[in-house]
Formats: C-alpha cells, structure tokens, sequence
C-alpha cells in the first residue's frame, strides 16, 4: 500500500459464476518518504466503510467499496479525503476495525463513529453522493436531513445538469424495488391536496428537519428514494418557498425539475403516482405554461385512447387506463379545485380560459370513466359549468323520456336546487335579459326529465312579516320574536319550497311579464296575503269562530301587495 500497490478488492459474482477484481490506488501515499509503512498507516473498516488512516499526513481516506465496483459513471467513486490532525496523534493507537487505543494515561478506549456532515465538506456539492448516503448506517431521518440539504444546495444554485444526473441515478436505483413502486401507486393519494398547491397550510418549507420527521415509507425502502419523499423532500417545500416569496423564476425552475422527473419515470416504464401528476398539472397552470399543459394534457388523453385500442385488440400493453389507478377518483376531484382556483400571488400567472375549459374537461373524463357520474356533475356545477353538467346528466335519459333516475335519491350536489344555483351564478354573468331567460328555460326543461317530482305542488308553512309590518325594522332589531312574523300555508312547487328566492331582480323586477311567466314555470306563488291570517287571530282572541275564507288562511290574488318574508329566513319568498 505505502509503495503504490494500492488495495486489490474482490467481489463474488454468484449468479455470474465469476469473481470481480478491482485494484485502486492511492497516489496520496506513494513514495520513498513513507519509510515505515507499517507504523503510519492503518486500515479498517467503519460503517461499512474503508478507512485508511495514514499518521505521518494526518489524514483518513474513506472508500465505498460498493461504488468501486459500480460501472455507472455518474456516481462519485473516489476516495474521500479528511485531514484530521486530532485523530492521528501520537498517542493513539489504533485498533482495528474502529477503535483507538489512548497509550498515554490511563490508557482510555475509544470507539470511531462516522461523522457525515464532516465527510461531505469534502466532497464537492454536485458529486452524486445519494447512494453513498442512503447506505449509511444512521438514523434514516438524519440521512434523509443530508440528502434533502444537497439537493436543496443544487436548486438554489438552479444547477438542473446535476439534478438530472442525480434523478437519473435515483430512479435507476427506485425502478429495481418492487416495494417502493407499490407503496407510491397505493399511498400517494394522501398528498393530492398538497401538490394541487392550493392550500399550503399542511405544506412544510424547505427547512430539512422540519420535513423529514412527517415522511413514512416502508423500512424495505431505506436505500431508496420514493416518488413520495422527491416529492415532500425536494419538489413542493422548493415550489411552496417560490410561492411565499413571489419568485416566478424559481417556480417555473421547480416546475421543470417535476416535468423531466416525471419523463424519466415514464421513459423507464415507471407510473408517476397522481400526487406528482397533480404537482405537475399544478405548477404548469401557476407559472403560465398553457400551451405546455395543453400538450401534457393532450398526450395523456392520447395514451388512454391508444392503450384501449390496443386492449381490444388484445395486445400487450403496459400503460394503465386511469380508472385502474386507486386515487384516480380524488385525483380528478383535485383538478377541478386547480382548475377553479383564483391565484393571486406574485409567482403565479393566470391561466387562459381554454387552458382551464380543457383542465377541467379532462377531470370531467376521469370521473366518467370511473363511473362517478353523479361526482361528475356535482364538480361541474361548482365550476359553474351549468350546461356541460346538464349534457353529462341527460345521458341518463332514456329515449322514450322515461328518467331512469325516477325513484333515485339524488347525492347532496346533483339535486335540482344545486342545478337552479348555478343557473343563477351564471345568469349573474350575462349581459342581457333574453340570455337569462334562455337558460332558465333550458334548465326548466331538462329538469323536467331530470327529476319531474321537483315541480309537484306541495303546500306548506312558510314565515312572512305582517301587513303593516316593517320588514326592515325587524331586521334591525337585535332579537325577535314570534309575534313578529306570520305562518301561512302556501301552495307551490316543491322545488319553490327548496329554493324560496328566486332571482327577480335578474329578470326585470317581480312584475316584469318574464319574470313571472319563470316564476310559473318554476312553480312559485305569485303574491302572498297574510289578512285572512290576521283575522283568524283578532277572531281568535275575540272568541268567534271565522266563517268563509280561503284555503289555510292564504290567497294568491295579484292585487294584493306583496309581503316579504325575513331575508336571513330559510323560508324567505322572493
């Protein structure tokens, strides 16, 4: 070793059936000045590691022997060298493997530990240390600390050449574990809200001991890096620390760091989990790469289509469709709420309309391919996309106009009064009244056949202030009462009893011709009188019985004036 012969290493090669040699040299300690190699250099092994400890330069050299016999180039394979006066005093004697000897005094043992923050000073910030680091021995958190701190070195410095060595290098190693790629197909789903990049209050930054401790993933993937911990470690606290500062650069740096992790995995026959499928959609829309997303979003759609033809063709294929994916569901759920987000932030650009109708009609063809039909149109409506909710729904209409869904319990966001909600959000966009009237028209319709039990007249109570009564004096009021309202029995549709207020002032006013042939057509009551009400109480409190009147105490006659109901009330009449 002393003259230059250096270290022969042997590696068997079981199911090569051969033996590998590896002899490396040490130039650091050639020459004729090592006089009595024996006395001043020692080797032992630490941490799986060899150390040679050379006394007369003061200085350990560390060796992976798993990286010696690695033939991959982009792996750092040489010897890591640490001057270290203290260690090599002349009072300490080593003993191997990883124990030194105190001659002096008392003669104390002690017991080498490897110091990683000391062995990565020694290396330069862009050598790939991530396997070397991954095989260590300590605790996972701490190698996760160092692994999360050299990345981050590497995109502050926006050195994308490094990272994409180090990507490599890392899903070359994640693609061989079988382990890994199961727990990130299954278990991403949880981080879904955090890559949508809508909420950043459960989004930690890019402080390494604050991510590291929340990240769980099996103990079988200690010397692998999943797509759940690129994901919490690098990509979102980078893209959440761009946000926060109003740095567009660095986002759109971030979000090119996500796209080509997410080629490489896919070029490697790889699935990316929908967690980074979400990141990604996420970041393309913030940092307003609309033609980027158009095409991303294009390409997917393209791969289903090709990868069903094939499937019915009977040809192997190793693309799966999106509804054989577990979190396909919440995944599509998420895009509508990226989709429908109002960003603000000085890092973000808006996205363009088509961008966004295209985003969301994607979401919209998952949700039907998963057969969530019902989501489908409840994600629609939130969206505002009235008539795209509407066409979804009337593919459940037979052609003889029998509704299959008579009979059905609508879920709570498909009911007709979540329909007559987005009707009137929209109709608050439009600019002219026959546009309004159009679309309530339509949506009058089409409910008709959606759920015709919706316009069943039903009669029942509702609360009105009474005649004479001032409605505004009540509301200013810091209490009421009972007396201060009046219970009629009022004869409408169901659906008017779900929905009481009904938008007149879009229409033209309550007395407008269109506003109440709508109102009619919706099945509200016209006008409402409380006297025959009245009467029965001074009656009642007189001690006559009421002869004649209408039906309940309540007449729907035009001419009476219109008394309206408390406005927070949920009986309100519009």
């Amino acid at each position: 070793l002393g003259s230059g012969q250096g270290i022969g290493l042997t590696k068997l090669d079981r199911e090569g059936g051969c033996i590998h040699v590896k002899h490396h040299n040490f130039d650091a300690l050639k020459g004729d000045d090592l006089i009595d190699v024996e006395s001043t250099i020692s080797v032992g092994v630490i941490d799986n590691l060899l150390c040679i400890f050379s006394k007369k330069a003061e200085t350990t050299y560390f060796l992976d022997v798993a990286e010696i016999f690695s033939d991959d180039h982009r792996l750092y394979r040489e010897c890591i060298k640490r001057i270290e006066p203290e260690i090599h005093d002349e009072n300490l004697a080593f003993l191997a493997p990883q124990y030194f000897l105190d001659t002096s005094g008392q003669g104390l043992l002690y017991r080498v530990v490897l110091s990683l923050p000391l062995i990565l000073e020694c290396v330069s910030p862009t050598a790939c240390l991530i396997p070397f680091l991954l095989r260590r021995d300590g605790p996972r958190d701490t190698i996760r600390k160092h692994i999360m701190g050299r990345f981050s070195t590497l995109v502050e410095k926006r050195d994308m050449k490094s990272l994409r060595t180090w990507l490599g290098v890392v899903i070359d190693q994640y693609s061989k574990s079988e382990v890994a790629l199961k727990f990130d197909y299954e278990s991403t789903v949880k981080l879904l809200s955090k890559c949508s990049l809508v909420s950043f209050s459960d989004i930690e930054d890019a402080d390494e001991s604050k991510v590291v401790g929340h990240i769980m993933v099996p103990k079988s993937c200690g010397q692998i890096l999943t797509q759940t911990e690129i994901l919490q470690m690098i990509l979102l606290p980078h893209a959440l620390s761009a946000i926060n500062h109003g740095n567009l650069r660095n986002l759109r740096f971030i979000s090119s760091l996500a796209i080509h992790y997410f080629v490489e995995l896919e070029r490697r026959r790889i699935a990316p989990s929908v967690a980074l499928q979400c990141l990604v959609i996420a970041l393309l829309r913030r940092t307003g790469e609309n033609a980027e997303l158009s095409s991303f979003l294009s390409a997917r759609q393209s791969q289903w289509t090709v990868t069903r033809r094939r499937r019915l063709m009977s040809l192997p294929t190793a693309t799966k469709m999106y509804f054989e994916n577990p979190g396909a569901i919440p995944y599509a759920e998420t895009l509508f709420l990226i989709a429908t987000e109002e960003v603000d932030d000085k890092a973000s650009v808006p996205s363009t309309p088509s961008t966004t109708r295209q985003l969301i009609s994607y979401a919209t063809t998952i949700l039907l391919g998963c057969g969530a039909t019902f989501l489908a149109v409840r994600c629609l409506l939130s969206a505002g996309l009235l008539n795209d909710a509407i066409n979804v729904c009337t593919k459940k209409i037979k052609p003889n106009n029998k509704p299959d869904t008579e009979g059905t319990t609508f879920s709570e966001g498909t009911k007709a009064k979540d329909f007559f909600r987005a009707a009137v959000l929209n109709a608050n966009n439009q600019s002219s009244v026959a546009e309004r009237c159009k679309s309530f028209y339509h949506l009058h319709c089409f409910l008709k056949q959606w759920d015709p039990s919706t316009f069943t007249l039903e009669s029942r109570k509702i609360k009105v202030s009474p005649r004479g009564g001032s409605t505004e004096r009540i509301r200013k009021t810091s209490f009421r009462v009972a007396e201060d309202f009046d219970s009629v029995i009022v004869e409408q549709s169901a659906f008017a009893h779900e929905c009481p207020r009904f938008p007149d002032e879009l229409f033209g006013g309550k007395e407008s011709i269109c506003c109440k042939k709508l109102r009619a057509m919706f099945g509200y009551a016209q006008s409402i009188s409380t006297a025959g009400n009245q009467l029965d109480k001074k009656l009642a409190r007189a001690g006559k019985p009421r002869t004649g009147g209408g039906r309940g105490g309540a007449s729907f006659a035009k001419s009476m004036p219109n008394i309206n109901a408390d406005p927070d009330s949920d009986d309100y009449m519009g």
